[in-house]
């Protein structure tokens, strides 16, 4: 079977390994932000987001600025 590597350009690879090393330096970027800021979630928080909601086009908007908590009933 013929490897993605082996049919595509040099061009093609090279633009491939800038975008793994933007993805990589995000990543690394939201690890350090995570272990400098921990979340207070627990296991059994869920966070949904609709595909509608203004969250998606506006990066200044944060999630506390549109979300709620929903509380279980207690059995």
């Amino acid at each position: 079977m013929t490897e993605i590597v082996d049919i595509i350009t040099a061009e093609q690879k090279q633009e491939l390994n800038d975008l793994l090393e933007v993805i990589q330096t995000e990543a690394d970027i939201v690890k350090k932000d995570y272990e400098e800021n921990p979340s207070d979630m627990t296991n059994e928080d869920v966070v949904v987001v609709h595909q509608d909601s203004t969250l998606l086009d506006n990066i200044d908007e944060k999630l506390a600025d549109v979300g709620y908590s929903i509380a279980p009933k207690k059995k």
